[in-house]
C-alpha cells in the first residue's frame, strides 16, 4: 500500500489567489468608502459648528451647551442599549473584524461624538467602516484561513486610512504653503524647541484622559459623560468670548482650521486656543466619547508651532513650527516603530510644506519619539489595550 503525504491546510499554505483578490477588493472598497465616511464627517462639522453658529454674532451658550449636553446623552444610549463594540480613543486605532451589527453601534456613537462637539477626530469612523468591509470580504470571498482573513480585513481598514490621507491632501486643510525654496537649517535648531512643546502637550492631554477614564468606570457612564460635555462647552464658550475667535476652535477635532491658524497674530489668543483645546481633548479622550485621537492633536500641535513663531521673532517660519508640531503631537499620540517615527515626519513634512520641510519634521518626530509617554502608566489593562500603529 503506498502511503500518501496529506496536503497542508489552506491557513498552513500562505495566501491564494482567491486571498489576494479578497484582500484587493477590500482594499478598493475600503478607501471608496472610507473617503464617503470622511466627507460625511467634514459635512456635519461644518454643518453644526459652523453653518448653523453663522447665524449669530456669537454662538449662543444654549447652542453650544445644548449640542455638546445632547451628545453626551445619545453617545450614552447607543452604547448602552445599541451597542458598545467601539474602543476608547485612549487605545488609539484598532482594526477588527466588525460585523454590520457590531458596525451600526460603532459607528453611530462615533458620528454623534464628533458631530456633537467632542476634542476626536475622524480617523476611527474611516478604519471601522474599512474593519467591516474587510470582514464582509472575508465572508464573501472565503478567506482560506485565519491569518487570511486577519490580512483582509487590515486591508481594508488601510484602504480606508488612505481615504484619511487623501482627505486632507485634496481639499488642502495641510497645505500651508512652500516654507522656502531650500531647506531652512535654522527651523532644524527650533524644531527641538517646538517638538518638546507640542509632545509634552499631548502627552498632559492623555495623562488628564487616562484619569479621567478611571472614573468612568469599564462602561458608558451618563454622569461622566454629561460633566464632560459640560467641561467642553465652558472652555469653549471661554475662548470665544474672551478672544473673539469661534468656538469651533475649541470643539471638534480642529484639523480643518490649520492652515487658519496663521490669521491669529496675538499671542495670548494662540495660549488661550492651546490651553482649552488641551483641556477639552483630554475630557473627551477619557469620558466615553468615541472618536479617534490623532487629529485634535494634530491642532494643538500646530497652534503650538504657531506660539513658538510669534514669540520668538528670529526663531522659526510660522510654516516650519507649525509643521513641526504637527509631527510632534501625532507621534507622542501613540507608541510608534522608528520607521514609522520616519515616515509620518517625512509625510506631514512634505504635504505641509514642500521637501524644504522635511528634515525640520523629520527631526521634531524623533524628539518626540525620545520624550517619555507618562499617561501609559496610568492605563487601566481590563478596559483599554495598546494602540495599533506600529505596523
Amino acid at each position: 500500500m503506498t502511503s500518501q503525504t496529506m496536503p497542508p491546510p489552506a491557513s498552513a499554505r500562505g495566501i491564494t489567489a482567491r486571498d489576494f483578490m479578497a484582500m484587493g477588493v477590500s482594499g478598493l472598497v475600503g478607501l471608496g468608502l472610507g473617503y464617503l465616511m470622511l466627507l460625511v464627517v467634514n459635512f456635519g462639522i461644518e454643518l453644526m459648528w459652523e453653518t448653523i453658529p453663522s447665524n449669530w454674532e456669537s454662538t449662543p451658550l444654549w447652542y453650544v451647551y445644548g449640542v455638546l449636553v445632547g451628545a453626551a446623552v445619545l453617545v450614552y444610549v447607543i452604547r448602552r442599549y445599541v451597542g458598545d463594540d467601539g474602543h476608547s480613543p485612549l487605545a488609539g486605532i484598532k482594526i477588527t473584524a466588525l460585523t454590520p451589527r457590531e458596525y451600526v453601534g460603532a459607528i453611530l456613537a462615533i458620528l454623534v461624538s464628533l458631530f456633537g462637539g467632542a476634542v476626536l477626530g475622524p480617523e476611527v469612523a474611516l478604519v471601522a467602516t474599512g474593519s467591516v468591509v474587510g470582514g464582509l470580504a472575508v465572508r464573501w470571498l472565503k478567506a482560506s484561513g485565519t491569518k487570511s482573513a486577519e490580512r483582509i480585513v487590515k486591508m481594508g481598514a488601510f484602504g480606508a486610512i488612505l481615504a484619511l490621507f487623501a482627505g486632507p491632501l485634496l481639499s488642502g486643510s495641510l497645505d500651508l504653503g512652500k516654507a522656502s525654496a531650500s531647506v531652512d537649517f535654522n527651523a532644524i535648531g527650533w524644531a527641538v524647541l517646538v517638538s518638546v512643546i507640542a509632545a509634552v502637550a499631548a502627552t498632559i492631554a492623555r495623562v488628564l484622559g487616562f484619569l479621567v477614564a478611571r472614573s468612568s468606570g469599564s462602561g458608558p457612564n451618563l454622569k461622566v459623560l454629561v460633566g464632560a460635555a459640560l467641561i467642553i462647552g465652558t472652555v469653549a464658550v471661554l475662548m470665544e468670548y474672551g478672544t473673539g475667535q469661534q468656538v469651533i476652535y475649541v470643539v471638534t477635532s480642529g484639523e480643518q482650521l490649520i492652515t487658519e491658524l496663521p490669521k491669529i497674530s496675538s499671542v495670548a489668543t494662540v495660549v488661550a486656543i492651546i490651553i482649552f483645546k488641551t483641556i477639552a481633548y483630554a475630557v473627551s479622550l477619557g469620558s466615553g466619547f468615541r472618536g479617534g485621537p490623532f487629529f485634535p492633536g494634530m491642532f494643538v500641535g500646530a497652534a503650538s508651532g504657531l506660539l513658538i513663531s510669534l514669540t520668538l521673532p528670529e526663531g522659526p517660519t510660522v510654516t516650519s513650527a507649525m509643521a513641526v508640531g504637527v509631527v510632534a503631537a501625532v507621534v507622542a499620540t501613540a507608541p510608534m516603530k522608528w520607521w514609522v517615527v520616519i515616515v509620518i515626519g517625512v509625510g506631514v513634512g512634505f504635504a505641509m510644506g514642500g521637501w524644504t520641510l522635511i528634515p525640520a519634521a523629520v527631526v521634531g518626530a524623533v524628539v518626540a519619539r525620545l520624550i517619555p509617554r507618562w499617561g501609559d502608566r496610568l492605563k487601566r489593562p481590563e478596559t483599554l489595550s495598546e494602540p495599533n500603529v506600529s505596523g
